[in-house]
């Protein structure tokens, strides 16, 4: 995923995760509000 911002990251990550995985938008912010910390440690910045 690539965004210049951290919101613009996880919209692209929000996008993906419903075309490729099948996440709905309900599952998506179930998952992100349990693990957004998580997924923060997990940002590269380039």
């Amino acid at each position: 995923m690539y965004g210049e911002t951290e919101e613009e990251l996880f919209k692209n990550a929000k996008e993906h995760g419903i075309q490729v995985h099948g996440y709905t938008e309900e599952t998506w912010n179930k998952e992100i509000s349990k693990n957004k910390e998580q997924f923060k440690n997990l940002i590269k910045r380039s």
